[in-house]
């Protein structure tokens, strides 16, 4: 299958030059779609040192949700990888879910397993089953995972560090809710998908990795100021500017408890 007929979306808010890496990681040939939730000039400058065309858009500070909904009316292929800036892919991983793609046709989500710190990480999957009742009222930690998959997997859940997708059957569930600015967006998908019978599958020969929380933890605080004046600049314009709305549930108890609400019975 030609990585061309792919599109990659990457939402953003001030990743610094972690980005980097995950770019040098992606098909030159493929569609790149940068959904900036931020006013990041640093960003700007990447991106035009870059081999590949990337579609960059700012769209304001509207949350994951959101922004997976807008890059996903831009796009131009049926195949689309949702991922973020601080993962990135082994050779021959996105090549391996797009054949993956192509072999399990019912796939509402194709994902790689995902290492961290080199290691097979315990996060590479969820299991809803953990959540009170299964309704996701309180979402525990998903079990610790030593064991890498001996094949393909499914699974009840995956997060958005990278999901291979279609457009088609992800526009049958009507795409991300909205309601949920970030946190848990990835999972209420995937319980949409299984309902409507779709699986969502681990492949076994395509690797992601993810750099170690400690570093994702010093990018964050160096980018903290950015943020705080972005958010307080945006708050500012309102009355003069028109800017998306802000998602209805915006930290993970008000979303926990929206999600327990939309799935009464259990989720699985």
């Amino acid at each position: 299958m030609s990585l061309s007929r792919l599109t990659v979306i990457i939402p953003t808010f001030y990743p610094g030059r972690i980005i980097e890496k995950c770019l040098a990681s992606l098909p030159s040939v493929s569609e790149i779609i940068i959904i900036d939730n931020g006013e990041d000039l640093e960003l700007e400058k990447i991106i035009r040192l870059q081999k590949h065309k990337i579609k960059h858009y700012k769209v304001g500070d509207v949350g994951l949700s959101k922004s997976f909904n807008i890059a996903l009316a831009k796009s131009k292929n049926e195949n689309i990888l949702i991922t973020q800036p601080d993962v990135y892919f082994e050779k021959n991983s996105i090549l391996n879910l797009m054949k993956a793609q192509n072999k399990y046709k019912n796939a509402g989500v194709i994902s790689p397993l995902l290492f961290e710190k080199k290691k097979y990480s315990q996060y590479d999957h969820l299991d809803l089953s953990l959540s009170k009742s299964g309704n996701l009222k309180d979402i525990k930690k998903p079990k610790k995972i030593n064991i890498i998959p001996s094949g393909d997997i499914c699974v009840e859940a995956v997060n958005a560090t990278a999901m291979l997708i279609k457009k088609s059957i992800i526009k049958k569930v009507n795409g991300w809710d909205e309601n949920i600015y970030t946190y848990h967006e990835d999972i209420d998908l995937c319980i949409r998908l299984r309902r409507k019978k779709n699986k969502i599958i681990k492949i076994k020969k395509s690797i992601k990795k993810r750099y170690d929380r400690f570093k994702r933890t010093l990018l964050l605080l160096s980018n903290f100021g950015k943020s705080f004046e972005t958010r307080k600049n945006l708050n500012k314009i309102k009355e003069v500017k028109k800017i998306p709305k802000i998602s209805k549930y915006t930290n993970i108890i008000e979303i926990s408890d929206y999600l327990a609400k939309k799935y009464p019975k259990k989720a699985i």
